[in-house]
């Protein structure tokens, strides 16, 4: 290994000459390199300092700054060292070529950082081959995210804005989102919009996971949208008899004890074709937060993705030596949340309530009933409670019918939805 392409001091030294010679001119590099970006050490001390000088509004010479270091001054050379560096031939406006060199060797040693600790990880064979995938993972994209900057520019969000408004335009105030195929619910919401987290709840045998099926089918068949949905809770034929059943009308015990006549065998083997060249895929087998994220990252890069579903959030295997369960649900959130930003995706999160409406003569659920964390209330841009009041009173007037209570919509309004819900094949109307 050539250890002088980890590092350039010519670079290093210029930055820091065009800032005494050219106060201003750190505005140019700020944001860009940080003190840690230098490889020697005195030059990452008088960065910090130049740095903390420019904070304070302090005038930066070479007089005012070693009496600002005081006795520090002889570890970073003395004055000599100061002198060399403001006697360097340089210019302000270079400032940022000079700065995108330091930044790049920086980067570089990094990089050799991370591959030489997940080499030693594997060498010490302690933790699983996903983990240390998961850890190169992670560690790449932090070094790559820190080369991506928002410079808060008007003149590009405005051009993004102005494609938004003319695409709102050709829709001649339609849905902007994606429909979910419910009129309603739709207007509500807006449709399903990217980089929004969802939550869908609800405690058992509210109709949680046949809810996100209609919507899924609705999305990829009436709307052609690429869904990724993971499947947690249920086995796959589980899932594909819930699936064939909202497809074709076929009662689900029909199909589950294949007691079909030759028109709904004809149904049922047009439709799993039909499923086998959609856009929707289905997981069965992954089940941790690290895998979920890597998956959807290769899907958005090679085909293209438009809602992730997840059913649901209390089966997710979430981010290691968390304080405790609910300081992981957290995690897992905030990360599903900033990976629907990253994405510009819509994730939908399924996720169980508490006991705490079996308590309350109201069974409805609010949003306090949110099982295990606040957070999750917290990250999400949109919480649905779904509600069957039937399970409750057999003798119940709302046979067949699943509120679903938007009880948060930060982009929209609260209300609540009401569907008809046909249990023996799985729709909701």
């Amino acid at each position: 290994m050539n250890i002088e392409k980890m590092y350039n001091l010519d670079a290093e030294k210029n930055v820091l000459a065009s800032i005494f010679m050219y106060n201003d001119s750190l505005c140019e590099v700020m944001d860009l390199i940080k003190a840690k970006d230098f490889y020697s050490s005195k030059n990452k001390i008088i960065y910090k300092n130049l740095m903390e000088m420019h904070d304070k509004r302090i005038p930066i010479d070479i007089v005012t700054f070693c009496d600002r270091m005081g006795e520090a001054l002889k570890e970073i050379g003395g004055v000599s060292y100061i002198t060399e560096i403001i006697n360097s031939s340089v210019t302000a406006t270079n400032i940022k070529r000079y700065g995108q060199i330091v930044k790049e060797k920086s980067n570089y040693r990094e990089l050799m950082k991370i591959l030489e600790s997940s080499l030693d990880k594997l060498k010490k064979a302690e933790d699983s081959t996903e983990d240390i995938i998961d850890y190169a993972q992670n560690s790449l994209m932090k070094l790559d995210a820190s080369e991506t900057k928002d410079t808060g520019e008007m003149l590009p969000i405005m051009d993004k804005y102005m494609d938004t408004l003319q695409a709102r335009y050709e829709k001649g105030g339609a849905i902007q989102g994606i429909k979910t195929g419910y009129k309603i619910l739709d207007k509500t919401l807006g449709g399903l919009q990217k980089e929004e987290l969802v939550i869908l709840a609800g405690r058992p045998s509210m109709g949680k996971t046949a809810t996100v099926l209609n919507i899924i089918l609705n999305s990829v068949f009436k709307e052609e949208a690429k869904v990724a949905f993971f499947n947690l809770e249920m086995g796959p034929v589980q899932v594909i008899d819930r699936v064939l059943a909202i497809y074709t009308g076929i009662f689900m015990d029909k199909i589950k004890n294949a007691e079909l006549t030759d028109r709904q065998w004809c149904a049922v083997t047009k439709a799993a074709s039909v499923f086998a060249g959609s856009n929707m895929k289905i997981y069965n087998k992954i089940f941790k937060l690290s895998l979920i994220k890597s998956e959807c990252r290769k899907l958005k890069i090679k085909r293209g993705l438009d809602i992730v579903v997840i059913d649901h959030l209390q089966l997710i295997e979430g981010v290691k030596a968390a304080e405790n369960r609910n300081v992981e649900i957290a995690k897992i959130t905030r990360e599903l949340k900033l990976m629907a930003k990253e994405l510009e995706v819509t994730v939908i999160l399924v996720s169980q309530l508490s006991r705490a409406p079996e308590a309350r003569s109201d069974h409805r659920p609010i949003l306090s009933d949110l099982r295990e964390s606040g957070s999750i209330e917290q990250d999400a841009d949109v919480v649905m409670l779904l509600y069957r009041d039937e399970y409750y009173d057999r003798d119940s007037e709302e046979k067949g019918i699943i509120e679903c209570i938007v009880g948060k919509n930060r982009n929209g309004e609260t209300g609540v939805v009401r569907f008809r819900w046909v249990p023996e094949v799985q729709r909701i109307w």
